[in-house]
């Protein structure tokens, strides 16, 4: 049950004790679950695609694709990240939803015209029709982005997660069902658009909450701030990422651009399992310490709440980190066979860099909801600034080289993100170790587990994608029952987020 606000509305659950930890846990488990639904089915079409079209067609929707997320990055905006810094009742969250719509519907306009106008220059008439496709597709992705960041700011989190599921599951069945019946490469943008769609009208259904009109001048103005300065700080980090793919392509040649982006997207897809539930939490926690007591104590607060969401990142993430430095020529043999080993190498460092980059799963919704956010494009610039000056660097010398800077870049955006924290946060680190202290004996007992199973295993012919499994697996429990050893508070504290809610006094069973 909400809180209710001086004007009636219904605000974000604010959930207190054991069933705040049931909450936060139940909407872990089901972001996480998003995660691994939406990789899967993404996996299942490429592998089916493969099979059904030519490397032409896959060239063809490579283009439109890349064009269409150019767009929606820039229909997007910062939409959603201003809906979850809201406080008060769901007024502006609402308007913010409608200038999303018209945006993406702006968007989708401008990116069909384009394609109609490249028609009368020569671009094939199927190439203008995919970009057609996913002119509507940016439309209801903007949509969507923005709907899901209400249901967020609503604490409705795991139900944006399973309309999400329910729209990965239809965009699958949609896009194999297209591939089998012959629609070629447009029944790949059939998929995208199937699953937006469902995603849009099912979180429509659950919330009951129609777009606003009638943004105040102030608010206005604050939002395209806001918007502007998060779209520019996001693009420096895609253009960070793709920058380094295209130096390899020019120095290197195809083949270690392969190498590459197979190790980029080994550890991406685990990476994402825990970002998107991290940083969601994040906005929603956070966002509930900074406005859930007297304004004098909202530093003490956040800080606190700042080092138990590091704690619960560092206790489920760094574990599958250092799972992939470990078993990295297993789990590459396992998926991708033996012609691509040379990848683990690249996996086991890009590994390294990302587990030194936790913290920064936290850096856009601290800084936002402290009022920090004109510092993002700042940092984001002297990031990209540092990673284009390491990537010149290593470029000549080989693709190994050019992994190993990505780690030292990945040493020096910690140092800036704890400077960045301490200096426009406000975050004091005591608390913050102190609550790390405990996680870091259970984590090394999962970590010398797996590695002590891959040494005792070598030799026994065991399946390589079957030894990472197993030992991941055994790993995970031996630091379960090292936490509830060593950290017994936090590993009672776990346990007690499965236990069953007791009913209320007088309830009949």
């Amino acid at each position: 049950m909400g809180h209710i606000s001086r004007r009636g509305q219904k605000g974000p659950d604010v959930p207190q004790g054991s069933h705040s930890a049931r909450k936060v846990a139940g909407d872990t488990v089901i972001t996480v679950a998003e995660r691994l639904v939406s990789q899967a089915a993404q996996f299942v079409i490429f592998i089916l695609a493969a099979r059904t079209l030519g490397p032409a067609e896959f060239g063809i929707f490579a283009l439109a694709s890349a064009c269409a997320m150019l767009l929606h990055q820039a229909a997007e905006a910062g939409w959603a990240p201003f809906i979850l810094s809201r406080s008060g009742d769901e007024t502006v969250p609402l308007q913010v939803l409608f200038i999303a719509i018209i945006s993406g519907i702006g968007f989708g306009f401008l990116g069909g015209g384009a394609a109609l106008v490249a028609g009368r220059f020569g671009l094939t008439a199927d190439l203008v029709a995919l970009l057609l496709y996913f002119a509507l597709w940016v439309a209801l992705a903007t949509a969507w982005s923005a709907q899901k960041g209400v249901m967020v700011w609503m604490g409705r989190l795991k139900a944006a997660a399973w309309c999400e599921i329910a729209g990965e599951m239809v965009g699958l069945g949609v896009a194999c069902a297209a591939l089998v019946g012959g629609a070629g490469v447009f029944a790949l943008v059939y998929g995208r658009i199937a699953c937006q769609t469902v995603s849009l009208i099912l979180g429509f259904a659950t919330t009951r909450r129609a777009p606003r009109t009638g943004m105040a001048r102030p608010v206005m103005h604050e939002l395209w701030v806001f918007s502007s300065l998060i779209f520019s700080s996001r693009m420096l980090v895609n253009l960070r990422l793709h920058f380094v793919t295209l130096i390899i392509g020019a120095f290197l040649g195809p083949a270690a651009v392969g190498f590459y982006r197979a190790a980029e997207r080994l550890v991406g897809a685990v990476w994402e399992l825990i970002t998107v539930p991290g940083q969601l939490l994040a906005w929603t926690q956070l966002r509930r310490a900074r406005d859930s007591g007297p304004p004098e104590e909202r530093g003490m607060r956040v800080n606190l709440q700042v080092a138990r969401h590091l704690k619960m990142v560092v206790v489920l993430g760094a574990p599958l980190m250092l799972w992939l430095i470990l078993l990295s020529g297993q789990i590459v043999g396992g998926l991708l066979g033996a012609e691509w080993q040379p990848v683990a190498a690249l996996v086991a460092i890009l590994a390294a860099g990302r587990l030194l980059m936790l913290m920064g799963i936290l850096t856009e919704p601290l800084m936002s909801l402290m009022g920090a956010v004109r510092r993002l494009p700042g940092y984001m610039a002297a990031v990209f600034g540092v990673s284009v000056a390491l990537t010149f660097a290593a470029a000549p010398y080989g693709v190994l080289p050019l992994a190993w800077s990505q780690f030292v870049l990945a040493i020096l955006v910690l140092g800036a993100t704890i400077w960045l924290f301490t200096r426009y946060a406000g975050i004091r680190w005591a608390p913050v170790l102190n609550a790390l202290r405990g996680a870091v004996l259970p984590v090394a007992c999962g970590t010398a587990s797996i590695a002590a199973l891959d040494l005792a295993a070598a030799g026994h012919g065991v399946p390589d994608l079957v030894a990472a499994v197993a030992f991941g697996l055994i790993g995970a429990a031996v630091q379960f029952g090292a936490i509830l050893v060593f950290d017994r508070s936090f590993g009672m504290e776990l346990l007690e987020i499965f236990r069953p809610t007791p009913p209320p006094k007088g309830a009949t069973s």
